[in-house]
């Protein structure tokens, strides 16, 4: 395409360039002038992606130099612990930076704090559901267990919590506790792992008198197609679970016996749910399939440390996990106020944010994987400001072109069909030219409430257009501007969802007629 030419009742427009290969060491300000140079005109602004600028800067960093810098700066010795806080969902964005530290602990341990229960930029880490029943039961537990001193009758109470914990992780789904949610007839109500409805009888000892019981509810349940009987034995810290009709029709079932030894301590932690605690239940992410629990300790084990995962909406609970040699803030958006917390809550090892990794201006922030297999990371351009304000010069010599220079990463863009804003990069504008540093927010008066506004007051459709054109829409008594924006953020989320992810193969964006308030 040479030229590049709208009809005069165009409003804003972003078309994509398609251009070749662009590889390390190329001279992407020539590249990028050339590519505009026939149908750019004076006010354009001509958006590249931080991949290509990146990649024609030579910009990488290997696993194995990212982990002698984490050394340095955290101080740590070999068999060291760190503590990774908050860090993004994502093959591509994070599992090297994973790697890095896990190499730098030099056969130490990872653990990785995961909020419940989605990153910062919305991927899920762990199923919704069965995390806030999880939590609520476990605080139940909690105030159960605080309360048993002058109640010892509360051990009735307790024990159908612990086998309602016990069930979900085996895969039940627990949709009520009669005496603690007041709803249902069974002590348990569940979905079982194939989907039907099962009510629960808890007991202590007598097995066959829960089981009778059970059948017996099950017939005044019509959507129950199954009936469980369970013992729960507090002092073994184990259950035993049969299918209620088969044990009172077949004398030769064995109950099936489920140990919680293992997870009681975890049980007794309201606020954290543990790695132990999944048990069968697999959370894959809904829309990749990864399950970031397993890619993330098998890359830490890879690294030849440990691993572990630990879900809590409390970064501080990484102390209960043993002595920590250093923290390592993960979060793009909320690392200054992570850190700040961490200092302020007196830590005594060293503190560093994803930033502080990895060269300047924003260590691995935004960085993508070049070789997974190699251990090899992409980073931001470097000097993006500059390398902007070099490819627009670029432009105006040889097209005589004054235009502005964006260069864009991720979009701010939440996707409603997904949750997941992919915002994995420190801001959407990574570099931008002179002229658009001193763009402010795009605001403005709400063209559609002036125009309700003025019809209902009796103006014409002339008398409006006119009110519009002189800007005297002072008659709109209520004052509802647009929502502000940064125009630069505007701007590069536009580009980059014209320029795509994928294999569109248009690294190049220009966007015409969008009008800058200083």
């Amino acid at each position: 395409m040479d030229n590049f030419n709208l009809p005069k009742n165009t409003g804003v427009a972003a078309i994509g360039l398609k251009i070749g290969l662009i590889v390390p060491n190329d001279d992407i300000a020539s590249i990028t002038a050339d590519a505009v140079k026939d149908m750019a005109v004076d006010g354009d602004i001509i958006c590249i992606t931080e991949a290509v600028v990146a990649r024609s800067q030579n910009r990488y960093v290997s696993c194995s130099e990212l982990a002698e810098e984490v050394r340095q700066k955290l101080n740590l010795k070999p068999g060291s612990t760190v503590a990774m806080i908050s860090p993004i969902a994502s093959r591509n964005r994070f599992a090297l930076i994973l790697k890095a530290i896990a190499m730098a602990t030099r056969g130490g341990k990872v653990i990785v704090q995961f909020p419940i229960p989605f990153d910062e930029v919305g991927n899920e880490v762990i199923n919704e559901e069965f995390a806030i029943i999880r939590l609520k039961l476990k605080k139940t537990l909690q105030s159960l267990l605080e309360a048993r001193g002058n109640t010892p009758m509360l051990n009735v109470l307790i024990r159908e919590i612990i086998a309602a914990l016990k069930l979900q992780e085996i895969g039940y789904h627990i949709i009520s506790i009669r005496k603690i949610t007041g709803k249902g007839i069974a002590d348990l109500t569940v979905k079982m792992p194939d989907g039907r409805i099962a009510v629960v009888e808890v007991t202590f000892f007598d097995l066959k008198k829960a089981a009778r019981k059970a059948v017996g509810i099950q017939q005044d349940v019509p959507e129950a197609e199954k009936a469980l009987a369970i013992a729960v034995n507090l002092e073994h810290h184990n259950l035993t679970i049969v299918d209620a009709n088969e044990y009172l029709e077949q004398t030769e079932v064995e109950p099936e016996t489920l140990d919680f030894s293992e997870q009681l301590d975890s049980y007794y932690e309201p606020d954290v749910i543990f790695s132990n605690e999944r048990g069968n239940n697999i959370f894959t992410h809904p829309i990749t399939n990864v399950d970031y629990q397993d890619l993330y300790v098998s890359t830490i084990e890879e690294a030849g440390a440990r691993g572990e995962i630990i879900y809590t909406n409390n970064p501080f609970k990484i102390y209960d996990m043993g002595y920590i040699d250093g923290v390592c803030i993960g979060a793009v958006h909320d690392r200054e106020k992570l850190r700040e917390e961490f200092l302020s809550f007196g830590a005594m090892v060293p503190v560093i944010t994803i930033q502080d990794v990895g060269p300047a201006p924003w260590g691995v922030i935004g960085s993508n994987v070049s070789d997974f297999k190699g251990g090899v990371l992409k980073l931001l351009p470097e000097d993006p400001d500059g390398t902007a304000e070099r490819i627009k010069d670029k432009i105006y010599e040889m097209s005589g072109r004054n235009v502005e220079v964006l260069i864009f990463g991720d979009g701010a863009y939440k996707d409603p069909d997904t949750g997941i804003y992919e915002l994995a990069d420190p801001h959407p504008a990574i570099g931008v030219s002179s002229g658009l540093k001193s763009a402010g927010l795009r605001s403005g008066t709400k063209l559609k409430l002036v125009v309700d506004t003025l019809h209902r007051q009796g103006y014409s459709k002339e008398e409006i257009r006119a009110q519009i054109e002189k800007k005297q829409d002072d008659v709109v008594t209520e004052d509802l501007g647009t929502t502000p924006r940064s125009a630069t953020s505007i701007i590069a989320t536009l580009a980059d969802l014209v320029a795509g992810s994928a294999d569109a193969g248009t690294p190049i964006v220009l966007v015409r007629g969008f009008k800058l308030s200083k």
